[in-house]
């Protein structure tokens, strides 16, 4: 790709912060495979399972959680790498923010920052770009790190910008005129709105629809469920329009806005797996006399809440979805989780339940071993080097980003 040597290696400890109580090896296995299809250069592989992980993240408390910062600074690399520098520099600014960056490790900001830099240089913001790459390097001159590679590396981008600066600057001097109230500089204003990208994942019960597009405001958006159709209308775009696949319960669907993209969340009227998104819709019954009877009973629900009729609503539906979501909810907190599931309920009742040892002692083994060791034992854990001592699976080998090997066990 074109900027194949910029991505700056993350290093493989955050702040003690980074574990949340859901960040358990089951959680961050997601995150994983992402980084597995960034070293092997399949980028947009990568943005998906980074964007999957978000997901997963933004419906439960992991939201604001390092663990999330990590994931939209990587998928911020790997857009990158795509070319596609709107949505890489969205992701940066999140990360280099101060709301985002408060229990983040000084390195990881400072690659967050250099990511922000090479974006906003591709897309011509300069300004923006500068004070970028000026903020990164002196995080870097702060931590006393003598790395000659990353300060050239910044210098010259720093030199780039300048360049470019001066070529904006005018080579007339200006008449002098009156003094007129100064205007604020509008820096990387947006083009006119385009037709947002989506895309999807599923569980036996949902299927979820991830629409790709930041600051929907709820008046703008309009969502019809059907029992097998789907319309999805954002400003004047018709983003979604079609027969789904098999039917759903439209009661218990939902729509739900976040910050940087949309989710909508199907409740599947059979559980089973979905061969995709769209297809022939419910299927029919062989006894069509059922099928006719159940077509006109399934809409008439008594208990389904109902919205007041002076509120207005975006969605072509008078149902209360705050309502249905609250019960749908108190669903999900009485349903036995079961594999994976189970195993991330246990870990994270173990972390919440631990004293202050047994916590640092789960973040520095699982954090950095690179998430081969979950241990307890602090006395064992604080003399213990895992970067030294790390050790990958039979056949493999540890890398950095940059495709250079690490020490392991075994050298």
């Amino acid at each position: 790709g074109k900027h194949k040597n910029t991505i700056i290696t993350t290093p493989p400890t955050l702040a003690a912060a980074i574990m949340s109580n859901d960040s358990t090896p089951a959680v961050l296995s997601q995150l994983s495979i992402g980084d597995s299809y960034y070293v092997d250069e399949n980028y947009q592989q990568a943005v998906e399972s980074y964007t999957n992980f978000l997901s997963s993240a933004s419906s439960s408390s992991t939201e604001q959680s390092p663990l999330v910062w990590l994931a939209r600074s990587r998928r911020s690399a790997a857009l990158i790498q795509l070319e596609q520098y709107t949505n890489a520099l969205e992701d940066a600014r999140i990360c280099c923010s101060d709301d985002t960056s408060a229990n983040i490790d000084a390195r990881c900001i400072e690659v967050a920052h250099y990511r922000r830099g090479v974006a906003a240089f591709e897309m011509n913001l300069m300004e923006e770009s500068k004070q970028a790459f000026e903020t990164a390097k002196s995080l870097l001159i702060e931590k006393n790190v003598n790395d000659e590679k990353r300060s050239s590396k910044y210098n010259d981008y720093l030199e780039k910008c300048n360049s470019k600066l001066k070529v904006k600057q005018p080579l007339i001097a200006a008449p002098i005129v009156e003094k007129k109230q100064p205007t604020a500089a509008v820096v990387g204003t947006p083009g006119p709105p385009s037709m947002p990208k989506y895309q999807y994942y599923q569980s036996d019960t949902f299927m979820t629809i991830s629409i790709l597009q930041a600051n929907v405001k709820e008046d703008d958006l309009k969502v019809d469920f059907q029992l097998d159709h789907l319309t999805v209308i954002w400003l004047n775009f018709t983003v979604i329009c079609g027969t789904l696949f098999d039917g759903v319960v439209v009661d218990k669907c939902k729509v739900k806005i976040q910050p940087e993209k949309v989710l909508v969340k199907l409740r599947k009227r059979d559980k089973g797996e979905w061969h995709e998104l769209f297809g022939s819709g419910a299927r029919i019954k062989e006894d069509k006399s059922d099928a006719a009877e159940t077509a006109t009973t399934t809409p008439v629900e008594k208990n389904v809440p109902v919205v007041d009729k002076a509120k207005v609503r975006p969605y072509a539906s008078t149902r209360d979805w705050e309502a249905i979501e609250r019960d749908m909810k108190k669903e999900e907190e009485n349903e036995k989780p079961e594999g994976e599931e189970a195993m991330n309920k246990l870990f994270q009742q173990i972390y919440g339940n631990a004293n202050e040892d047994t916590k640092r002692a789960m973040i520095k083994s699982f954090q950095t071993s690179g998430g081969t060791v979950l241990s307890t034992n602090w006395d064992e854990v604080s003399k213990t080097d895992y970067e030294k001592e790390r050790q990958a699976p039979k056949g493999q080998e540890w890398k950095n980003w940059e495709g250079q090997k690490l020490p392991q066990k075994d050298d």
